[in-house]
């Protein structure tokens, strides 16, 4: 596969996810790349007055999320529709230090992990349900992790890509209900085709009662033939 071809397309390596972001035309970047400074970032004590800035602020926004994800890779011949869901589960403290419980899930298959998420957004354990545990710095590069951390954190990083947004048209703005949640949707359309993409329709969600965006759906089709097309199908604050 030729990365210069690709736009925010998906493509299964080892059974998980890697969600590739352009930043300028014919320049890419890993998503782990984003993941690694949001992490950093972290959600505030009162992140509904705080932009969302990482992964782990959708957490204290939203106790529920489930995601779909469907990917025509044409260069690599792959086919995925899968579905991602995180539930948050209360708090917990491993010595001494609380941290923030999230369970992901992929839907019909299982799968399921907890981490433990601390204040600054670090990881400090990540049980694999019923099999075994795992903590140290190596952690948030497991596979399995890194399958939702990607495809949820592309929700934030898009959002946050001013580049990608410059190349996109405002269309609509409307009051949607997203599962149990009403939320302002504001739709952004390509106008015409811009290498490496063929069309591209990219939908940002205002959190309630502040002026933080992130991306709820995303259908991205590129001159290779590629598409990919992530929707956040519900949501629970």
């Amino acid at each position: 596969m030729n990365p210069s071809k690709r736009g925010i397309g998906t493509a299964v390596k080892a059974g998980a996810v890697v969600l590739l972001i352009i930043i300028g035309l014919g320049t890419i970047y890993l998503l782990p790349k984003f993941m690694a400074s949001s992490q950093s970032q972290g959600p505030s004590p009162n992140p509904g007055a705080q932009p969302v800035t990482g992964m782990p602020s959708l957490f204290y926004d939203f106790t529920r999320m489930s995601l779909a994800v469907d990917v025509n890779d044409q260069a690599d011949g792959i086919v995925q529709n899968s579905t991602y869901s995180y539930t948050v589960l209360g708090k917990g403290a491993l010595n001494s230090t609380v941290y923030t419980r999230v369970e992901f899930t992929t839907v019909g298959e299982g799968n399921n992990i907890v981490i433990w998420y601390g204040l600054t957004g670090g990881i400090g354990e990540v049980d694999v349900v019923g099999v075994r545990n795992y903590t140290g710095n190596g952690t948030v590069n497991l596979p399995f992790i890194s399958t939702y951390t990607q495809s949820f954190g592309a929700l934030v990083s898009i959002s946050n890509n001013s580049t990608l947004l410059s190349l996109l048209t405002k269309t609509s703005e409307v009051l949607t209900s997203i599962g149990p949640t009403d939320m302002d949707v504001t739709t952004y359309l390509l106008p015409g085709r811009s290498y490496p993409y063929a069309a591209l329709t990219l939908k940002l969600a205002t959190i309630p009662g502040t002026t933080a965006e992130f991306a709820t759906y995303l259908d991205e089709k590129t001159t290779d033939g590629s598409s990919t097309t992530l929707q956040v199908t519900s949501l629970t604050r």
